[in-house]
């Protein structure tokens, strides 16, 4: 009896270890199941991050090409608004120039009306000799004499003639 006491422990512990190894066997395969399918994980993750890093560095690359078009454009821009400033100081300055000529232009209208005046009157009165002059219109002070007509240094004498020689 004590036999079959033994054989049926050592038949039910055999079975029970059976059980036992199938069951850790099982364990095994899922976990190297689950191993390797965060092995892939971990594979496809090194992927994704050699491919951010790629256009982490592609962007950079973007980044640095547009600070330098940026800094080019303020330079630009500097020197635009340099010339705009140097540009609006001379309409300034002409804007004086043009305002001390109109003065000056008005001074001298002035004074062109007063000595037509005057040349008038004088005009008007009977000369020294005792003639009379003629209703004669005054002459128009922005009227250029003719050159050929008075000579500067003799008066009214007319030019010497020249020949070719």
């Amino acid at each position: 009896m004590i036999g079959m006491v033994v054989s049926g422990i050592t038949s039910a512990n055999a079975q029970s270890k059976k059980e036992k190894i199938e069951m850790l066997t099982r364990k095994m395969d899922s976990l190297e199941k689950t191993l390797s399918v965060k092995n892939e994980s971990l594979v496809q993750l090194q992927v994704k991050l050699a491919r951010q890093e790629g256009t982490t560095d592609a962007h950079n690359a973007e980044i640095k090409r547009l600070e330098s078009k940026t800094d080019s454009l303020k330079e630009m821009l500097i020197s635009k608004n340099m010339t705009i400033e140097s540009q609006a100081s001379k309409i300034t300055q002409l804007s004086t120039d043009i305002s001390g000529l109109q003065a000056q232009q008005k001074e001298w209208t002035s004074k062109n009306e007063a000595l037509a005046a005057e040349l008038t009157s004088l005009k008007q009165k009977p000369s020294d000799t005792g003639t009379i002059v003629s209703d004669a219109k005054p002459a128009d002070p922005l009227k250029k004499e003719d050159p050929k007509a008075v000579n500067p240094v003799s008066g009214n004498k007319p030019n010497p003639v020249i020949k070719n020689q």
